[in-house]
């Protein structure tokens, strides 16, 4: 029996008219952004295999992603990451080039969503890698090309950016498995203060300990800083917050005033990240609409050593932030053009020729004018261009 049929998996979803307009008009500006700044467009498959994304500390869970077998039994999976296809792209493709390449994509990632806080399982996103360049010039480039990301689209937005290094360094002062490290990083990233509490009173007191339980409330302006050096005196992480103090001197030149903040809870769940990391969020959305960072040692594991920093925008949640209809219409054509029995072919050369002059037209499958003006006055178009031997224009 079919149960299914008319319904979407969880974490997919339908878009119409409108919705699709919006989405496409907010990757335009992004992407042709990228282009400008001298990005050049890459797309890998929708398929790979399992091995790609299965590189040890740096592997996306297995549970995470959809997974099926190809004719020969090999493990494959629906893209569950971008960045990971892009950097055996990379080693693969373009070993020659040279440094630092550049590229942009804006293409789909599959992932199911382990949360419950409503995150798509399949995410359109626009992104860029820069691959090949490290040190604070390359991620000042990426950062300010996410901020302007941003800025194309809408104007009330929070930037957040904070250091792959303090949860590590802080991490690694725990004598805790890997299991519950990685626990830690999901309480953190998802700022579960109460699950957090729970997980580090099984811990023994220690500097560490003491600021894992604050990190999630670390954020705010540069007051926080100061803070920071305070809580984390002693874990080795002063050398993180003096390049966040750097890097966040340096952004707040952009005039980006209490849009800009730090964030020291960003720990991102991805665990290929080694430097600076940001994320940031938009009124109108509920999730992460960007993300990205530093990621110094992922495509060494595609024997590529070479240093990269990048971002993707989730596009649905952008697009949710940006748009400003929220009624899913159709759009009204301007005229609809119906033919006299026997001129169709002319009709649609006519119609082509409205096109051409920017018209939005609708071609007429009704059998009679008066059938075709009774359709036009229901639908709100207000012009019938009626195509025989002449052409005469019908204005309702």
């Amino acid at each position: 029996m079919r149960k299914n049929y008319k319904i979407t998996p969880e974490g997919t979803g339908d878009l119409l008219f409108s919705e699709c307009v919006d989405r496409r008009a907010v990757e335009s500006k992004i992407c042709k952004m990228f282009a400008r700044g001298g990005y050049n467009e890459v797309r890998t498959p929708f398929l790979e295999f399992y091995d790609v994304f299965n590189l040890g500390d740096s592997s996306i869970s297995m549970d995470s992603m959809y997974k099926l077998s190809d004719n020969k039994g090999r493990l494959m999976v629906l893209r569950p990451d971008n960045t990971l296809p892009i950097a055996r792209m990379t080693a693969t493709k373009l070993s020659n080039a040279q440094l630092p390449i550049r590229v942009y994509y804006s293409q789909t990632s599959f992932a199911i969503s382990q949360s419950l806080r409503g995150e798509s399982d399949q995410t359109p996103q626009a992104g860029i890698e820069l691959i090949g360049a490290g040190g604070r010039k390359a991620d000042l480039e990426v950062i300010v090309m996410a901020i302007n990301s941003l800025r194309a689209n809408l104007e009330d937005f929070r930037f957040e950016i904070g250091h792959s290094g303090i949860f590590k360094a802080l991490a690694e002062n725990l004598n805790v498995t890997d299991e519950t490290r990685e626990e830690l990083r999901d309480y953190i990233d998802s700022k579960n203060y109460g699950a957090l509490a729970e997980a580090l009173e099984t811990l023994p007191d220690s500097s560490s300990v003491r600021a894992l339980r604050q990190l999630p409330r670390m954020f705010g302006g540069a007051e926080v800083l100061s803070q920071a050096y305070e809580l984390f005196e002693g874990c080795g992480v002063t050398e993180y917050l003096d390049y966040l103090g750097d890097i966040y001197g340096r952004l707040s030149q952009l005039g980006l005033g209490d849009k800009l903040i730090f964030d020291f809870g960003i720990v991102h769940r991805k665990d290929y990240y080694t430097g600076v990391v940001f994320t940031a969020y938009a009124h109108g959305s509920g999730n992460k609409v960007l993300s990205g960072g530093r990621y110094d040692d992922l495509l060494e594991k595609f024997g590529f050593p070479t240093p990269a920093c990048g971002f993707a925008v989730d596009l649905n949640e952008l697009t949710k932030a940006c748009s400003h209809t929220r009624n899913v219409t159709a759009k009204i054509p301007q005229i609809l053009v119906h033919s006299e029995e026997g001129f169709e072919i002319k009709a649609l050369q006519y119609a082509a020729k409205l096109a051409g002059e920017k018209h939005i037209y609708e071609y007429s499958v009704c059998d009679t004018i008066e059938e075709a003006r009774e359709y036009a006055k229901a639908k709100g178009i207000s012009r019938v261009d009626y195509v025989g031997d002449d052409i005469e224009i019908i204005v309702l």
